[in-house]
């Protein structure tokens, strides 16, 4: 039968910690001797650890980000006031004139660190060479140009480290995950070497057993008709692997989770006795010797 554990990390992490108390408890009596509860322990926590830091590093990547938005907010304020400032000089539109800020074909201020760092260059070197011109009460002057262009360096330089280590991390999560699923598979094949494929072990670590059917695929097409008062006509699409199946009604305002009213064979059922004037939401199953299939989408009737 169908395995599922290899599959997603989250998947990965929700087996792990069943397969470690499995092995823990089931292990000397299968007996375990090369994926043993300590091994399997071990591959576990470093996928939980790997994780973990990948999660945290993907905060203060988070956090990096926002300092740096903030910065490049306050830059964008100081270039806006300082191009505005020597608008009278330089002419309210663009000209040439405005190439000596690193505004060039448009007055627009950049919205990326790269482009504003630029800037930032040429307005401290604008004012360095015209001193007269700063507006040290609004403190749009040469020396708050380099004081932005630091932290907006070392902002932008934070980030692009986290970048990188939230990377690192990735990998060696993903490392850790294919070590893991490597166990995994190591354990059911050396499970299969002393468990009859109906054991019920099996399932104590988390497996289907492998002699057991696959349980059957979602019920879909399912199509309900009213055809009296009171009763419905239900047929849907046979699903793979069916051999009868389970339907299910739920009355809105009446029942709190569907009720299985019938098990037929067939492709097709009638309700009866529905209650009058009722909102009915019907969803139907199907069932095998492995197991049963997850309910179908429902469908919605009004009766009469």
């Amino acid at each position: 039968m169908k395995q599922d554990k290899l599959t997603s990390i989250p998947d990965l992490l929700g087996s792990v910690g069943l397969i470690k108390a499995a092995a823990l408890e089931k292990g000397a009596g299968i007996p375990l001797l090369h994926n043993t509860a300590p091994n399997i322990g071990i591959d576990a926590d470093a996928l939980t650890t790997t994780c973990n830091n990948h999660d945290a590093g993907k905060v203060v990547l988070a956090d990096f980000r926002a300092v740096l938005a903030t910065i490049v907010f306050t830059v964008r304020a100081f270039l806006t006031l300082g191009r505005d400032l020597l608008k009278p000089i330089l002419g309210s539109e663009y000209s040439q004139a405005f190439d000596v800020l690193g505004l060039v074909g448009s007055i627009a201020i950049p919205r990326t660190s790269e482009q504003l760092l630029m800037v930032l260059q040429k307005f401290k070197a604008f004012f360095l060479a015209h001193p007269e011109l700063e507006d040290e009460s609004r403190n749009i002057t040469a020396a708050q140009a380099q004081v932005l262009y630091d932290q907006l360096i070392a902002a932008q330089f934070n980030v692009n480290l986290q970048v990188m280590t939230v990377q690192t991390q990735m990998e060696l999560r993903d490392e850790a995950a294919d070590t893991m699923r490597k166990r995994i598979r190591g354990l059911f094949n050396e499970m299969a070497q002393f468990l009859n494929p109906m054991d019920a072990r099996w399932m104590a670590f988390g497996f289907n057993r492998p002699g057991a059917q696959q349980i059957p695929d979602v019920v879909e097409g399912l199509i309900a008709v009213l055809i009296g008062p009171g009763t419905s006509a239900l047929k849907w699409k046979a699903p793979a692997r069916a051999e009868y199946y389970r339907v299910w009604v739920r009355v809105v305002g009446v029942d709190a989770e569907p009720v299985a009213v019938g098990s037929p064979a067939d492709l097709d059922f009638t309700l009866e006795n529905l209650p009058a004037n009722a909102t009915v939401e019907i969803s139907v199953s199907a069932v095998n010797s492995g197991g049963e299939s997850a309910l179908s989408e429902k469908v919605t009737i009004v009766t009469h």
